[in-house]
């Protein structure tokens, strides 16, 4: 769930703080236990799972900070016959299918504004995009290099459009005929540098890849972007989003030096003092991943680029407020997760396999970390109006190898190169997904030498039931290797459910 309505907005904040003070209850109940009571008895495996908690339990803090402060912005429609603003609306493509692109162009030249130009800009050189562009009255540019990916792109289209204001979209974008109404009126504030509205995935009911893609998705920008847009943390996603041309020509375009050009913006435009709003209004739709090998072309893209920026780019600096650098933080610290996620894998094969544990009771490290867990799980579900679902957050954990292998190649370099996430039909592969078969054989071996080893003791039992559940999460992803296509029934109902719940709001029974 992406937006929430407007009458039922102020009990929806009410029952995410209670809930947030619920969190911090648990979480204190654990962290007393594992700071105070428990007692190493491996240092090395203790301090693993100590950082791996800490960790998890700064990265839900923030969660749980992000909610509080959630806010709304709702701009009036905009009334284009009292202004004289003109709009270039670019659609990138980059070897997107021709029906792709054509929908997508079909959509921008009908949204509603007097003084409009539409342009397709066309990395790809086709003809029939540029057939496409000829038959809906759009502009069409084409360039002899790709320097800069889809920066360079939008950097040679500024070149040519001369509008006061810039909205772009992917090529797989269609937006929704209001666009501009429901965003222009945010920018008579006149430190707004850009209006970012949502992702929102119209193939979620395609596969079980897009389905837990969209529901990823909808945790970011529902609640987690609310939070951001109450700080002034928003940042540019690289579509659905309308620019001032000031603001872009201050900063003589969009960098070019990242593959994440977006973000590396969004805080270039931030240290100049400019500011950011989000709409939380689905405007336009478009495609996801449909099989794991998009998927994780696309993290990587990401996770690679938050990283280089962090590393290599420095993104704070000393006039950012500190709610703004923490939410910054935040996002940065997310790309992290999947060491986090390592420390957890390690603590159980060490036990079955040496007879390693962190602490020296460990029966008593369910009963203290459950509690924080289930509330934990229970607000994120809260928050998102219950369209968090189980996959979403395997979709997360189990992602793990892209998040590890992003660190490696941001600190050490090598060429990083734009994807474009795959806009044709599913493949199966399971070369993807090596690593992930790996640790299932590593988890089901450690688990049968734990109990030849050492008998089905209750400390036994714990940590086969921790790798149990490690496979679980792990193997989904082995599945949809396999199968991309292929879906349960459950999730055919979660995704319907999805589609309905983003357009509407937390109803009366999920509230309650």
């Amino acid at each position: 769930m992406i937006d929430v309505a407007r009458e039922n907005r102020v009990r929806y904040l009410r029952r995410c703080r209670m809930l947030v003070a619920l969190c911090v209850v648990t979480s204190a109940f654990y962290v007393w236990w594992l700071l105070v009571d428990a007692r190493a008895a491996n240092p090395v495996l203790f301090r693993v799972l100590l950082g791996a908690e800490l960790f998890n339990i700064v990265q839900a803090a923030g969660f749980w900070y992000t909610i509080w402060v959630q806010r709304w912005t709702d701009p009036p429609d905009a009334d284009f016959s009292r202004s004289n603003e003109h709009v270039d609306a670019f659609v990138t493509v980059y070897g997107e299918p021709a029906d792709v692109v054509e929908q997508t162009v079909a959509a921008a030249v009908a949204i509603r504004h007097p003084r409009l130009t539409v342009w397709v800009l066309d990395d790809g050189k086709s003809a029939e995009v540029a057939a496409i562009a000829a038959r809906y009255g759009a502009q069409y540019l084409t360039r002899e290099d790709h320097r800069g990916a889809k920066a360079g792109n939008v950097n040679n289209a500024l070149r040519q459009a001369t509008g006061d204001f810039v909205v772009i979209f992917d090529a797989d974008h269609i937006p929704l005929p209001s666009f501009l109404e429901r965003t222009m009126a945010c920018f008579a504030d006149v430190t707004v540098a850009f209006v970012q509205t949502p992702q929102s995935y119209r193939n979620r009911d395609v596969n079980r890849v897009a389905a837990g893609s969209h529901e990823q998705q909808g945790l970011f920008y529902g609640p987690i972007l609310r939070g951001k847009n109450a700080v002034g943390a928003v940042f540019s996603c690289g579509t659905n989003v309308v620019f001032r041309r000031a603001a872009l020509d201050a900063i003589s375009g969009m960098p070019e030096d990242s593959i994440t050009e977006d973000l590396r913006m969004s805080l270039v435009l931030d240290r100049l003092g400019w500011t950011s709003v989000y709409v939380s209004e689905v405007l336009a739709h478009g495609l996801g991943p449909v099989d794991v090998r998009s998927f994780f072309k696309q993290q990587a893209r990401w996770a690679r680029g938050g990283l280089e920026i962090l590393l290599h780019h420095h993104p704070f600096h000393r006039g950012m407020r500190p709610a703004k650098a923490l939410q910054y933080g935040l996002s940065f610290m997310y790309w992290f997760t999947g060491w986090a996620y390592v420390g957890y894998l390690v603590l159980p094969i060490a036990f079955l396999l040496f007879g390693l544990r962190p602490v020296q009771v460990p029966n008593e490290y369910p009963s203290h970390f459950l509690p924080y867990v289930f509330t934990t799980l229970f607000t994120m579900a809260y928050a998102t109006g219950f369209t968090l679902t189980f996959r979403a957050l395997w979709f997360t954990l189990a992602a793990f190898p892209v998040h590890v292998a992003a660190f490696f190649t941001s600190v050490f370099g090598g060429v990083a190169k734009f994807a474009v996430t795959s806009k044709g039909a599913a493949q199966r592969s399971l070369s993807v997904v090596w690593p992930q078969l790996l640790l299932i054989v590593v988890l089901v071996a450690a688990s049968v030498v734990g109990i030849a080893r050492a008998g089905a003791t209750p400390s036994v039992l714990n940590n086969v039931a921790f790798a149990i559940g490690h496979v679980l999460i792990i193997s989904g992803f082995v599945r949809l290797a396999l199968d991309p296509e292929g879906r349960e029934l459950e999730a055919e109902e979660t995704a319907s459910a999805s589609a309905s719940a983003d357009a509407t709001d937390i109803d009366e029974g999920s509230a309650a």
